[in-house]
């Protein structure tokens, strides 16, 4: 399948390409959205004016509104500078990736992006994760975008991460990171077929965790450290994932 959308690619490059909404472009509705939260107006195609911050619980969109409540974003009504610009954009579903830009995309562990590695398409590819299960591909090259009639996934341009890490945090060493994962393979009594897991990092503390993954070639742990947003600042071992509310085998 990936051949047939290569070859796609190359015969219907002379067919019009459908645009994509754009983080810091002027939109149909003269409006330049700067971030998720603040814009400026547009008059042909060029931002005026002084920046117009959203008011709170809103973010900066296609609609004639400018700025919406992010429940309402949908299909049509899109947040053009955020993760949320489309449906299914920056979530972990069943698939091992996700898109989290109109051409970045990240690795899922279970419900949770694995966003410390991103990921980017190649030139002239859209991420559309869709894709994944009907043509193996994540990333589709636009001309096959549109004649197979598929839509990105997300509508921002790029992915900025929310996960802030605690002021005390120090983002461990490869070295350390492999240490860490063979340690927990032993504590955890981790199965000897299974290919990846979750461990928190430190192990007496639950403010952030390690990804470790079984490299087949190498038989050796290739590691992501993952600390946890503010928002949820303990990893839950039970769960494996951020929590907000602080686990009972958290020190």
């Amino acid at each position: 399948m990936q051949g047939i959308i290569s070859i796609l690619a190359i015969v219907l490059c002379g067919l019009g390409v459908v645009i994509s909404l754009s983080c810091k472009e002027c939109l149909t509705t003269d409006v330049y959205c700067i971030n998720q939260t603040s814009y400026r107006n547009c008059i042909n195609n060029v931002p005026i004016g002084n920046v117009i911050n959203c008011r709170a619980d809103t973010v900066c969109s296609n609609s004639n509104d400018v700025c919406v409540e992010s429940s309402k974003i949908n299909e049509d009504i899109q947040d053009v500078c955020g993760t949320s610009g489309g449906i299914g954009c920056g979530q972990c579903t069943s698939n091992k990736f996700t898109c989290v830009s109109q051409n970045q995309f990240v690795r899922c562990s279970g419900t949770t992006l694995i966003d410390s590695n991103i990921y980017n398409c190649d030139t002239d590819e859209v991420c559309i994760s869709e894709a994944i299960s009907k043509y193996e591909n994540i990333c589709v090259p636009s001309c096959a975008r549109d004649f197979l009639n598929l839509k990105a996934t997300c509508s921002n341009v790029d992915y900025t991460t929310t996960t802030t890490a605690a002021p005390t945090t120090t983002t461990p060493s490869p070295d350390e990171k492999a240490s860490a994962c063979s340690a927990a393979e032993t504590s955890l009594q981790i199965p000897a077929t299974t290919k990846y897991f979750l461990t928190k990092y430190p192990l007496d503390t639950c403010g952030s965790y390690l990804y470790c993954e079984k490299n087949e070639k190498t038989a050796k742990w290739d590691t992501v450290y993952v600390p946890c947003p503010a928002t949820k600042p303990f990893f839950d071992s039970a769960k494996s994932l951020c929590v907000a509310t602080k686990p009972s085998s958290c020190t």
